[in-house]
């Protein structure tokens, strides 16, 4: 018998991309009656309300706490499902995803499930440099010396798990998918599989801001996992000094750009991706900065 899942959607400011989600949750290839699809909108300003109220879906509103993480919790706490799975607004669901990752709940000791996370087709050369790099590339993260985890565009969980350990952390900005991953497996002692036949295709960021942006926020996360898992989201040589190593991977970049750009046909394209390698460095940068300063701050007010 398949088991009721429901799928948890945070979107914020998403109004050009939330309708082509929802369109290809409302496609998948998974009986109608089992299936809840829960929008939470994290107050967003733009047309995105109108947008996903066009659609058969659940609707809720989370405005307290502006975070994907607290919207994903307000969306747990409301899911009728035995089974959660969660994607992000700029994803498009390959029609299988659901029927293919149900299989491997049959073993009692999974809690978790992971499916591939792959790029959407580049409408811009920033998208078309991320799809380079696979930033997002699922299968990466099972390669993790301490623990496997996996991100929210692409996770499915029982929902029992969430009895174990509790919610997402409400108030972070990133890398909140990757501690609950990890808290499933050390104090649930439940699995987290990795599974390639269950895809999500991800759009990427379009402009170099948006890269920026994203780069920052991500360093920010690893910040909060290191200092809350005693350092072990990155290697010991990482943690000996973080500026040296993101100036080592700006180089490696620049090197992993060059010897793509000998495909490439033009001279702009090159020139533009070592741009935009730059630009992932100084977010990585900033983000690293601005965790410093918080944590000073939040030292003074302690």
């Amino acid at each position: 018998m398949m088991p009721k899942i429901s799928i948890i959607v945070p979107n914020y400011n998403d109004a050009s991309r939330i309708s082509e989600c929802i369109r290809s949750l409302l496609d998948l290839n998974y009986p109608k009656e089992k299936l809840e699809i829960i929008i939470v909108d994290n107050g967003s300003t733009d047309n995105s309300l109108q947008s996903i109220k066009a659609f058969p879906v659940k609707l809720l509103i989370e405005k307290d706490v502006k975070g994907s993480y607290a919207a994903r919790n307000l969306g747990v706490k409301n899911a009728e499902g035995e089974i959660l799975a969660f994607t992000d607004s700029d994803c498009v669901v390959d029609k299988y995803w659901l029927c293919n990752a149900i299989k491997y709940f049959a073993a009692e000791d999974v809690g978790g499930v992971a499916g591939e996370v792959r790029g959407g087709e580049p409408r811009t050369l920033v998208e078309e440099y991320q799809c380079f790099r696979k930033i997002l590339e699922q299968s990466r993260n099972f390669k993790h010396p301490y623990q496997p985890f996996a991100i929210t565009a692409n996770v499915i969980y029982k929902k029992n798990v969430y009895d174990k350990i509790g919610l997402f952390e409400n108030n972070w900005i990133s890398g909140g998918d990757v501690d609950f991953s990890w808290r499933m497996q050390i104090y649930g002692n439940m699995k987290l599989i990795y599974a390639s036949d269950c895809i999500v295709y991800h759009h990427h960021r379009t402009s170099p801001k948006g890269l920026y942006l994203q780069s920052k926020r991500h360093i920010y996360g690893a910040c909060l996992l290191n200092t809350k898992y005693d350092n072990k989201f990155q290697t010991l040589n990482e943690l000996n000094n973080k500026l040296i190593l993101y100036s080592k991977m700006f180089r490696k970049q620049v090197e992993k750009v060059v010897f793509f750009s000998v495909f490439l046909l033009f001279r702009k394209k090159r020139i533009y991706f070592l741009y935009l390698s730059r630009v992932n460095t100084l977010g990585y940068l900033k983000g690293l900065i601005q965790y410093r300063k918080d944590k000073h701050l939040r030292k003074q007010q302690a």
